[in-house]
């Protein structure tokens, strides 16, 4: 008797937005000789759009951890695999844990390096590889943040700004500085959306410091509750009993590093890549890197990893399809011009967004029929083929 022949994989290392938006696009029309493997540490896919207003108020955090188990609905379709890649080799990877069906060796033909970075938390949890355990750590934070007194938020980014407001309008007792190395927030925007953003910061009542940084001591800051007064580089001090880390990104290129040293580029270790995504190591031209570990001009947001993941895996198709195809006749992807959207609160947003064929920088009231309590978690769970309900939630 014949046996059916055997599905060849395309990895992706990284369960986040680029995985996600690769694995969709394959459903479309990845022939039936492949099948995606998502290779995730995290049980559940984080959405962490919501973090900065989970961290503040409770009783919702299970929305925002959806579980995996219904992408596919059969292994040879597809499969995502909860364990850590240990190891790249040019036909494997290798991960720390057997799974029945692969062990502790996964083969691929194509793969998509899709790591990401490190961000401190609360922003970006890690280190917290169960939905039990991520929504752990959030309540932690919530009761420190209810404990505390004088809060310092280091870092103006996305995450900071958000919970300045967050504990300033949950919390209007409690005194929130918040600490930007930069002149100007969020400086890849339209100016109008850092004046819009200093207009709302100045509403709620946040202290800002702009233009200087904070002077981190070896070994971080103790979560000890103790009324410290917090140095900054220009020699002002900031007394407060919490102290939250809101700004650095760590890439995670080292697996990638050890087979091709020269795709990291030096000065960031970001993972270099042709237009096409592939990797510049012209010896892997089956390797494609996209997301926040990837050295591109896209601003860092899930949109832009969303969009990098469909060219990564479009590329891989036209691969399969019609070997040998060189880079240059692949999807060529070009870098997408900023679009955020900020949650100030529970009524108020600033948000640069493309209308029609201009990029406008919107708020409040244009832009309330986008507010939602979960940051629309729901969408990340019809991603996942689980509509968000109390049952499915729960698990």
């Amino acid at each position: 008797m014949s046996t059916a022949t055997p599905k060849k994989n395309i990895v992706i290392v990284g369960g986040s937005c680029v995985a996600i938006a690769a694995a969709l696009e394959a459903k479309k029309s990845l022939p039936s000789t492949h099948r995606v493997i998502i290779i995730e540490k995290h049980s559940h896919f984080h959405y962490m759009f919501a973090f900065p207003r989970a961290c503040v108020i409770d009783g919702w955090e299970n929305e925002l951890f959806v579980p995996y188990t219904k992408l596919y609905d059969s292994p040879e379709k597809g499969q995502v695999i909860q364990a850590l890649a240990t190891n790249i080799t040019k036909t494997h990877v290798e991960i720390d844990r057997p799974i029945e069906g692969f062990g502790t060796s996964i083969e691929y033909e194509y793969l998509i390096y899709a790591t990401g970075a490190r961000h401190p938390e609360p922003g970006n949890l890690n280190d917290h590889d169960t939905k039990t355990g991520a929504i752990q750590r959030l309540k932690e934070v919530q009761a420190k943040i209810q404990m505390a007194t004088k809060i310092l938020l280091i870092g103006g980014g996305a995450v900071g700004l958000e919970l300045a407001v967050e504990i300033r309008e949950h919390f209007p007792e409690k005194e929130v500085t918040l600490v930007h190395s930069r002149d100007r927030y969020m400086p890849s925007y339209k100016t109008t959306m850092h004046e819009k953003t200093v207009a709302i910061l100045a509403e709620f009542g946040v202290r800002e410091i702009r233009g200087d940084r904070v002077v981190v001591p070896e070994g971080g800051f103790k979560d000890d509750f103790k009324m410290i007064k917090v140095a900054t580089r220009d020699g002002k001090e900031i007394e407060s009993d919490l102290q939250i880390l809101c700004t650095g990104m760590t890439p995670q290129s080292d697996l990638l590093s050890k087979l091709s040293p020269e795709s990291i580029n030096p000065k960031n270790r970001l993972v270099k890549t042709k237009p096409s995504l592939q990797i510049v190591d012209d010896t892997f031209p089956n390797i494609f890197s996209a997301g926040d570990v990837a050295d591109l001009e896209d601003v860092k947001t899930g949109g832009a990893a969303w969009r990098q993941g469909i060219v990564c895996m479009n590329n891989i198709i036209k691969l399969i399809k019609t070997p040998h195809t060189p880079s240059t006749g692949l999807t060529q992807h070009s870098p997408m011009a900023p679009q955020i959207m900020l949650y100030f609160g529970v009524a108020k947003a600033v948000a640069q967004i493309k209308i029609f064929f201009l990029f406008c920088t919107s708020w409040n009231f244009v832009l309330k029929r986008f507010f939602s309590y979960n940051i629309h978690a729901s969408r990340a769970w019809d991603w996942l083929g689980t509509p968000m309900s109390r049952d499915t939630a729960d698990k």
